[in-house]
Parts: C-alpha cells; sequence; structure tokens
C-alpha cells in the first residue's frame, strides 16, 4: 500500500512541475533562475521586455526602426491607393505606386507602342497611340539655346547648341510638273501670194504666235535637313530642285503653204519699196514662181531652284506640330527662242524679186535668263494619325531678280557666181538697235505652297505623293523681248539694193523689258529617310 501511494505521489508531481517551470523567461545565463510563479500565489516578472529573436522580423516591423503602416490597394482601384494601417509618418509620402505618363520617346523616329494600361498595374484593353515622331521642345529657361542660365554669353550658348546629340534626314522626289509658257508675237505667216502675208490684209493668218513651248516638265528634288537637339526643336533644312530641259519645234515649208512671210510693223515712212511700205509689212520667204523655202523656231526652257532655311518649333504635341522657317531662296529661270529661215531660188525666176542671193539663212535668236535671290519665310507642319500623315508647308521670298537679255541675228548669203557673205542682224535682231546684251533688277516676289500625303513605311522610312505650287512675280521670256517695230532700212538686204533709204529718227528695234507673272504646278513622288 505504502509503494502505490509514493508510485502516485510522484506521478502527480511529473505533471504539474514541467508547466510551473515553463513560465520562468529567459534570462542572463550568468544569474540564477527566478520562478515566475509559486505554488498557490502570484509572482512579479521582472524583464517586461522580451527580447525577439535577431534573425526574426515581425510584420509590419523594419529592421531596427518602429512599426509602420502598411498599404495596399482595394480590389478594382485604379486610381489613387487605399490605406489599410494608420496613417504615415510625419514627413514621409504614403507608399503609392506612381503611375508614369505615357508619351514618346523625346525626339525620337516614329514608333508603334502597346502598353497593357498606362498605369503598368492592371491588365486591360491594349491601347496603340498614333505613330509620329515624339516632340519635346521646352521653352523658357529650359530652352537648349539658352541652357538653364539666361545670363549665359552668347558663346557658351551657341557651344551648348554644338555638343548636343542631332539628328539628319534626307528626301527625294520625282517631279511631274506644268509650267506657263511663254507668249511670242505674230512670227510667220501665210496667205494668197497677192496679200504677201502682211497681217490684216485678205486671207492672211498667223501659222506661229500666241503661246508657244511645251508645258509638261519632268523633273527632281533632293533635300536634306539636320536637327540640332534631340528634341528636334532647332534644325536647318535645305532643298534643291530642277526641271529637264524642253524644245518646242515649230516647222513651216512651201511644201504646206505656197507662201511664207515674216510680218513687222515698219517705222520707216520713207520706204517705197515693192511689198515694204510704212505701217504693217513682212518679208517674203519663198514664194510661188521665186522660191521654195523653210521657216523653222525652237523654244528652249529651263528653271530650277533652291532654298536653305533655319528651322525652329512652334507649337505642337506627339502626333502634329508647326515649325517656323527662315531663310533664302533662288529661283533661276533661263529661255531661248531661235527663228531661223533657209530659202533657195528657183532656176529661172526673176531676181529681181527679192534679194538676188541664190539661197540665204536668216537668224534671230533671242535669250533671256531671270535670277531671282531673296529672302524667305514660311512655315511647314505635319498632322499625323496612324501611319499616315498630312505634311503643309508654304513660305513666301522678298528679293530682286536679275533679268537679262541677249539679242543675236545674221545672214548667210550664197550667189550666183559661188561666193558667200555674212551679215550680223537678221530680221526682228538688228545691228544698232536691240542686238547685244542688255540687264535690269527688279523687285519681286516668290511664294510656294505645297502638301504632301505621305505613309509611314518603316520606323525611319516615310513615302508620299504631293502637290506644289511655285510662283515668281516678274519674268522677261523671249516673246516679250521680242520688237516687232522695226526700222526697214537698217534691216540687212531687205530693201533693194541702192535705194538709198535714210534711216528713221528713232532706233528700233529696241530690247523689250515686257514682264509678266510665271508659274510652275504639279505633283511629286518620293520619301524622306531619317536617322
Amino acid at each position: 500500500m505504502r509503494r502505490i501511494l509514493l508510485g502516485g505521489l510522484g506521478i502527480a508531481l511529473g505533471v504539474f512541475a514541467r508547466p510551473a517551470f515553463a513560465q520562468q523567461p529567459r534570462g542572463n545565463p550568468a544569474q540564477p533562475p527566478v520562478r515566475a510563479a509559486a505554488l498557490g500565489r502570484p509572482s512579479a516578472v521582472p524583464d517586461p521586455q522580451p527580447q525577439p529573436e535577431p534573425d526574426i522580423t515581425q510584420t509590419g516591423l523594419f529592421r531596427n526602426g518602429p512599426a509602420r503602416p502598411i498599404t495596399t490597394y482595394a480590389p478594382g482601384s485604379f486610381g489613387a491607393p487605399t490605406p489599410v494601417v494608420g496613417a504615415p509618418p510625419a514627413g514621409e509620402m504614403p507608399m503609392v505606386q506612381p503611375t508614369p505618363p505615357l508619351r514618346l520617346v523625346p525626339g525620337g523616329p516614329p514608333n508603334v507602342i502597346e502598353s497593357r494600361d498606362p498605369s503598368g498595374r492592371v491588365p486591360g484593353a491594349v491601347y496603340v497611340p498614333s505613330v509620329a515622331p515624339g516632340y519635346d521642345c521646352p521653352i523658357g529657361l529650359e530652352d537648349p539655346l539658352y541652357g538653364c542660365d539666361p545670363g549665359a554669353a552668347a558663346v557658351g550658348r551657341v557651344a551648348g547648341i554644338a555638343g548636343r546629340r542631332g539628328k539628319p534626314w534626307v528626301s527625294a522626289e520625282l517631279l511631274l510638273w506644268w509650267n506657263r509658257n511663254p507668249n511670242v508675237p505674230p512670227l510667220v505667216t501665210t496667205s494668197s501670194p497677192q496679200f504677201n502675208g502682211i497681217a490684216g490684209q485678205g486671207d492672211t493668218r498667223v501659222l506661229l504666235g500666241g503661246s508657244f513651248g511645251d508645258t509638261f516638265r519632268v523633273g527632281g528634288r533632293v533635300g536634306a535637313g539636320y536637327w540640332f537637339d534631340e528634341g528636334e526643336c532647332r534644325g536647318v533644312d535645305a532643298r534643291l530642285f530642277w526641271l529637264s530641259p524642253t524644245t518646242a519645234t515649230f516647222t513651216a515649208s512651201t511644201a504646206q503653204f505656197p507662201l511664207l512671210a515674216r510680218p513687222f510693223f515698219n517705222i520707216n515712212g520713207g520706204v517705197t519699196a515693192p511689198n515694204v511700205g510704212f505701217g504693217q509689212s513682212a518679208e517674203i520667204v519663198a514664194g510661188p514662181g521665186v522660191a521654195t523655202g523653210t521657216v523653222i523656231a525652237q523654244m528652249k526652257s529651263t528653271v530650277w531652284g533652291a532654298e536653305a532655311n533655319y528651322r525652329r518649333y512652334l507649337i505642337g504635341d506627339a502626333t502634329a506640330r508647326i515649325d517656323a522657317l527662315v531663310g533664302y531662296r533662288y529661283l533661276g529661270l533661263r529661255d531661248q527662242l531661235t527663228i531661223t529661215e533657209q530659202f533657195a531660188r528657183i532656176p529661172g525666176s526673176d531676181p529681181t524679186i527679192g534679194v538676188p542671193a541664190m539661197s540665204g539663212v536668216v537668224t534671230d535668236s533671242f535669250r533671256t535668263s531671270n535670277q531671282f535671290h531673296g529672302g524667305q519665310l514660311g512655315v511647314v507642319g505635319t498632322w499625323q494619325r496612324g501611319r499616315w500623315s498630312l505634311d503643309p508647308r508654304a513660305t513666301v521670298a522678298f528679293g530682286t531678280v536679275h533679268q537679262e537679255i541677249e539679242v543675236n541675228g545674221g545672214q548667210v548669203l550664197t550667189f550666183a557666181n559661188g561666193t558667200t557673205t555674212s551679215t550680223s542682224g537678221g530680221l526682228l535682231a538688228v545691228q544698232g538697235g536691240n542686238i547685244g546684251k542688255f540687264s535690269q533688277d527688279k523687285f519681286a516676289v516668290v511664294p510656294e505652297v505645297g502638301l504632301n500625303i505621305g505613309w509611314q513605311a518603316t520606323d525611319r522610312l516615310k513615302l508620299f505623293v504631293g502637290y506644289n505650287f511655285l510662283y515668281l512675280s516678274s519674268t522677261v521670256r523671249p516673246g516679250d523681248a521680242i520688237d516687232t517695230r522695226v526700222d526697214a532700212a537698217r534691216v540687212p538686204n531687205l530693201l533693194p539694193p541702192g535705194s538709198g533709204v535714210p534711216l528713221a529718227g528713232i532706233v528700233r528695234p529696241q530690247p523689250q523689258f515686257s514682264t509678266n507673272g510665271y508659274f510652275v504646278q504639279g505633283i511629286g513622288f518620293g520619301f524622306t529617310y531619317r536617322w
């Protein structure tokens, strides 16, 4: 019985002793353990701040710092975050995920960007912005021309631009243009033999007169530019165009028209020669029973131009912009009209009719040149949606056009004895009158407008088709330089030999600077490539 009682006491002490001693706090091993509780009465705990394990960080705590609130986002919220625990410490911002603005790379090539929600947090519908260059042109104190210091020296400002990374571009176009033809006075006529081709008499009609020359031109234009900065705020651009020379030819012969004549107005009242009197007259090139002949007229024309501009960003966004242009414009126009008559006398014809030569060649040549130099102002823009764009451009230049007229003429006659003579002066170009070179300077205006429709083939390559109109307010053309009022006594071999007609008191013909406007317009196909 005693053994049973002692065994039960041992079991009871084993059950209650371990929970009691488990309340003993962990302290310094060098100090004796302190019991947390005695059997039958409470006992105070000496260490109220238990130390956590050094390798454990509790939720909401930062190592070696106080607990901070936890910030989260409510489901379905795309805007401001919803704080859950407390408020942030003074002077600190809540832990809000920043939302970067959706934009294209400033000044970079065209890009296509697909983004799952601009905030980047919640997947959603795909947002595809337009394909367009990015424009980030600062103003004010952030202007790259001036830097951040408005008091910086001018040399330093320019040096700052030179040190920035620039971006070039090039362009090329095929031009299909039409221009305004020059007008010429009546130069070749025909009629029945009794009317001698004199204008206004009988059945005389004009074979060559009015508009003369080809209107259609094929040419090309190349351009290049350079941005001084990545933001494409400031740059330069230049363009050069040319149109291929054209030659229009008029030919009339006695095989088509039995009588060929070249009309003029005679101002010399003392002339009483047959077919040549005061007023409307004509030189007979060839006629029935006298001579056979041909009249050939050629009109050659060439036009070209160039411009160089400083380009400055004015206003715009990621899909549209407008730039200002300030620069220099050159435009050149050159024409030449040559009239050549050839005749051969019919054997056995009356040698007293006309020039007693057996054959001959008479030539008149009128060359005109217009060279414009001036300052230019304008705007250029772009409006882009997707891969398509509209690119308008408008400029106007003010300056001086230098106009030149060069007149030449001559005759080569072959007589029955085989001798040949050469004489300076034709019919409308006469020595002592208008043969020579003459010039004048006039104020002129050159406006130009154009509109291209572009398609962005790649990030760097754009294809386009467009329309262009260019105008020069003052030009002199070969037809405007011809003086049809002639002193018949000054024309070589026109009057019978020994007629003794004195010269008129007025020297005619004279070079004529009758000016008119000139335009060229048409379509172009090309591309622009940018780095």
